[in-house]
């Protein structure tokens, strides 16, 4: 039996996208493969009991997966038979009824308490000193039952106690009181035997463990904030598999997204990376390098039967109003696409902050006629469904989940050629087109084209459409999973590779040829076979770890011991581009396992200066004591 556990930060009834592709996961691996597994969540909830049932109803779980929360297993963990719901004495107090949902009391003159409630039933409780500060606050479940309480100082939250059914304390949380950023500086579970944790990520984890079995157990990440936590558990039992939702770079940089670095710093570290597109695992590759264990699992999606008619010209656009989604492109292209074909409609479904602006916009180019914001809709399927084709013009995406909605309801796409999704999910001229980024030219010549295609070439490419979304069906999404943690349960030998240059020599026919020679300890028992190649990393290029080019160099490799190894690589000047710097680092890989070395900083030592001839100058670098060679 497969231990599967999925981690995530927390668990609401209004919830977005990520939370919902984690639920629909865990009811697929359980429809189609039997597999009950567990969610973890540490947000700190008085409702989390009727968040889960509604939840677990709404997406169809019931028996289908075990969803906890840190706070609520050792309150009922830990809890004893008595139970003793939270009581506060306000009879000898002055009432003043704020509204319907808040009442103070007086004790002359001076307010005590404030008392909040919800549905009729006592929520929240602030305690006041006589100079009207809050000093505790009370929060009480739905059942009565007194939650936690949370201590003041200076207006600073200090304290929070949390309490068991039976109204003694289970843990408590030290804040620094001394900033406004409500850092935990501490944890104590006041259990049989009281644990001191020194952060609440220690605590996490030690949540997180009571749930490790002799099976093998998978630890998910679904949310970065929670990553560290996985990788901090040593546990020979546990497979690490980080999900990835978005992209990893922050836009237009060569920078890792600060949520993203805990993973993509430590990757010969984890068991699995699960990627939405082919596009980010390609990217992923070239800046961190190769790995077996990069896994590409899309987001699955059914079919919708169809029920609405297309109408002709009728284009849609479902998105945020947000400034990232770019809906001022599509208004614009729209103003070069009635010039040709009058009677088309953009309809654009969604809510945000843009609004007023586009429709300024809107009203600027007198296109009120053409273009109309139709706010937030429930109705995407039957939306899509009506429309002759859809729109994407985002600056990012994780997945573009909406063009795998518009192709599953038949409906072609025309969409930037982002990252990531839209290459993914369109075959250009087949189910859509892609167009190059930002170019609103591009889009509105696009728009025209599908426009005016016959209704028979229309219908084609909607029938490509669904036949596209079916490669995305729950049975292959649940298939792909289940590969993942078969191919995972046996973890492969890990390795820290060092490399010591020997020497460089000179071809005697020509001094511009080089060989240098590399030693490299794998630093690891048993027999590996990795796979060395030398790189030669253009210096002009290194400002920017996305673009930097490099030439690539296959070693003459001999096996000297079953983790030592001696390596000749070549550098022919004559193959090298002129008035330029190369830089040589070794790419040592195998399977799950990838390192890149700077080489000539771990040397023997020899007299690299008499190497040097009027077109090729070897020295080592100032900065990182590096082999190079100047052209």
């Amino acid at each position: 039996m497969k231990n599967i556990i999925f981690i995530t930060s927390r668990l609401d009834k209004d919830h977005g996208g990520l939370t919902a592709s984690l639920l629909n996961k865990v009811r697929i691996l359980y429809d189609y493969e039997g597999v009950k597994s567990k969610i973890l969540t540490f947000h700190a909830a008085h409702d989390f009991d009727q968040t889960r049932a509604e939840i677990m109803q709404r997406y169809n779980l019931e028996g289908k997966v075990e969803i906890l929360n840190l706070n609520e297993y050792f309150r009922k963990q830990c809890a004893k038979v008595d139970t003793i719901k939270y009581q506060i004495n306000t009879d000898h107090l002055l009432t003043v009824n704020v509204n319907e949902n808040i009442r103070e009391f007086y004790d002359g003159g001076i307010k005590k308490h404030e008392i909040i409630y919800k549905n009729n039933l006592i929520h929240e409780v602030k305690h006041f000193s006589d100079n009207s500060i809050c000093m505790q606050k009370d929060i009480i479940d739905a059942e009565g039952y007194l939650y936690w309480s949370s201590y003041y100082f200076n207006n600073k939250l200090s304290r929070q106690v949390f309490f068991k059914l039976d109204n003694t304390p289970i843990t408590t949380r030290e804040y620094d009181a001394t900033s406004n950023k409500q850092k935990i500086k501490n944890v104590v579970l006041l259990d049989k035997e009281p644990i001191r944790f020194k952060s609440f990520d220690e605590f996490k984890e030690y949540f997180i463990k009571q749930f490790i079995t002799d099976d093998c157990t998978y630890l998910v990440g679904e949310a970065r904030a929670q990553d560290p936590n996985i990788m901090n558990i040593d546990d020979d039992r546990v497979r690490k598999i980080f999900m990835t939702h978005s992209i990893h770079l922050r836009p237009g940089t060569d920078v890792i997204r600060l949520g993203n670095r805990t993973v993509l710093n430590n990757l010969n570290d984890i068991d699995a990376l699960v990627l939405l597109t082919n596009q980010q695992k390609q990217d992923i590759v070239k800046r961190f390098g190769f790995r077996n264990n990069y896994y590409v699992i899309p987001h699955s999606i059914k079919t919708s039967e169809i029920s609405e008619t297309k109408e002709e010209n009728k284009v849609v656009l479902i998105s945020r109003l947000h400034e990232e989604k770019r809906l001022d492109h599509a208004i614009k292209a729209f103003k070069q696409v009635v010039t040709v074909k009058p009677e088309a409609k953009l309809y654009i479904y969604g809510d945000g902050e843009e609004s007023i602006k586009l429709q300024n916009l809107i009203n600027n180019l007198n296109l009120q006629e053409h273009v109309k914001l139709m706010g937030y809709t429930n109705n995407v399927n039957q939306i899509l469904q009506s429309a002759t084709c859809s729109l994407l013009t985002s600056q990012y995406e994780g997945f573009a989940l909406v063009i795998q909605e518009s192709i599953a309801n038949g409906t072609p796409v025309i969409a930037y050629d982002i990252k990531y999704g839209p290459s993914d999910m369109i075959d250009d001229g087949v189910n859509g087109f892609l167009v190059n980024n930002g170019d609103i030219d591009g889009l509105a010549t696009s728009l025209i084209q599908y426009l005016e295609k016959s209704s028979t070439e229309q219908q084609q490419f909607s029938s490509a459409a669904i036949t596209k979304a079916q490669q995305y069906s729950d049975e292959n999404f649940a298939k792909a999973w289940m590969n993942l943690f078969e191919s995972t349960t046996t973890r492969e030998k890990a390795f820290n590779p060092e490399a010591k240059l020997l020497n460089i020599t000179q071809k005697k026919l020509n001094k511009n040829n080089f060989k240098i020679d590399v030693k490299v300890k794998l630093n690891t028992e048993g027999n590996l076979e990795p796979q060395f190649k030398g790189m030669f990393y253009h210096r002009s290029t290194l400002e920017n770890k996305e673009t930097s080019k490099c030439e690539v160099v296959e070693p003459k490799v001999t096996t000297l011991e079953d983790d030592l190894f001696k390596l000749e690589i070549p550098f022919h000047a004559e193959k090298f581009k002129k008035k330029e710097i190369y830089d040589l680092s070794l790419e040592v890989s195998e399977q799950s396992q990838y390192h890149k070395i700077r080489i000539g900083n771990y040397r023997e030592n020899f007299n690299i200066e008499q190497l040097a001839t009027r077109k090729v100058k070897p020295y080592y670098t100032k900065d990182y004591n590096n082999l190079s060679f100047q052209l």
